[in-house]
């Protein structure tokens, strides 16, 4: 993705110590938070009622606290954390049952087979899908969008669709018009009727999603549906 020029392990080291900027990221990462949380709770948690995810929310900010790069990715190493904390909270909660890190844990002791290799690709792809949709939330605000407008708005009809696809290549794949967009933040509708036989009013009608769709494709999403405004 393009959205961030830094890494994400960049971008901890340069905020941590920043309790504004750090509180931001912390924010944007709740969803990640949660949902490390709910596996180990084995339950549905919601923000502002249970306390395993004040735990996470905390373990969070001290992975950041403590992380260099040496510890190798930060989400990794997050989760690790997370789960550290939230079994220490059972622990003095009195619910010592299925406390051990399991594939969390890098011990030799653990059984590598096939289940636990399917269930590592799971994990990741879901971290990966996680900070795919969060990277593009936040570049939609920039643009004033978000992505439950994004799911209302967008075209029902496929040929429609197709048809604003089609437009949010050619605005990519032309390197003068994608700056003017990029810089302007406006969809350049005269430029694109020069180049395509599309009516102003039909542009008009479909800005957001255009604008959307070429976001999408900048950014080289794999994991965004934006028919949907979320995740496949």
């Amino acid at each position: 993705m393009v959205f961030y020029r830094q890494s994400l392990e960049d971008r901890v080291i340069e905020v941590k110590n920043d309790n504004d900027k750090a509180g931001w990221l912390i924010s944007e990462f709740k969803p990640f938070i949660a949902g490390v949380a709910q596996k180990r709770a084995g339950k549905f948690l919601e923000y502002g009622v249970d306390e395993e995810l004040s735990v996470g929310l905390a373990a969070f900010k001290e992975a950041m606290d403590s992380y260099d790069k040496n510890r190798g990715k930060f989400l990794s190493f997050a989760r690790l954390v997370i789960n550290m904390r939230l079994i220490d909270y059972y622990r003095k909660q009195g619910k010592e049952k299925n406390l051990s890190l399991d594939d969390d844990d890098s011990s030799t002791a653990n059984i590598i087979d096939s289940s636990s290799m399917e269930q590592y690709r799971i994990d990741d792809e879901n971290e990966k899908r996680i900070l795919e949709i969060m990277e593009y939330r936040a570049e939609l605000r920039k643009w004033g969008i978000s992505l439950e407008e994004l799911a209302e708005i967008s075209p029902r009809q496929e040929n429609l669709r197709e048809q604003y696809k089609e437009v949010a290549r050619e605005i990519v794949k032309n390197g003068f018009i994608l700056r003017n967009f990029m810089t302007t933040k406006r969809l350049p509708i005269k430029e694109i009727e020069e180049i395509m036989p599309l009516h102003r009013k039909k542009l008009e009608r479909g800005r957001i999603y255009i604008i959307a769709m070429v976001l999408a494709m900048v950014g080289n999403l794999s994991y965004v549906d934006i028919r949907r405004g979320g995740g496949k």
